[in-house]
């Protein structure tokens, strides 16, 4: 999960290095515009890939948790009800 974060701290942090440098580059403002558009298109559209891969990965995490809960509490069951029963 470290990991993702890099790299969506480094994504984040390449937008802002590109939208800077376009901001100060010799260009006029429809193209700064335009290129700032384009390039603030892509940054959501890899944030929104990289939200649904992580949610997917939590999901799948999450879904391993209880299934771990459910098994460890029916074994805590079936060891409680021998001692009940003395089998």
């Amino acid at each position: 999960m470290k990991s993702r974060n890099l790299i969506g701290g480094l994504l984040a942090g390449a937008a802002m290095g590109v939208a800077v440098g376009m901001l100060l580059a010799p260009a006029s403002g429809k193209k700064i515009q335009k290129k700032l558009s384009k390039k603030s298109q892509r940054l959501l559209e890899n944030l929104k890939g990289g939200a649904a891969e992580s949610a997917s990965y939590l999901k799948g995490k999450y879904s391993e948790g209880i299934e771990e809960v459910t098994k460890k509490g029916r074994a805590m069951g079936d060891m409680i009800g021998e001692k009940v029963t003395g089998k």
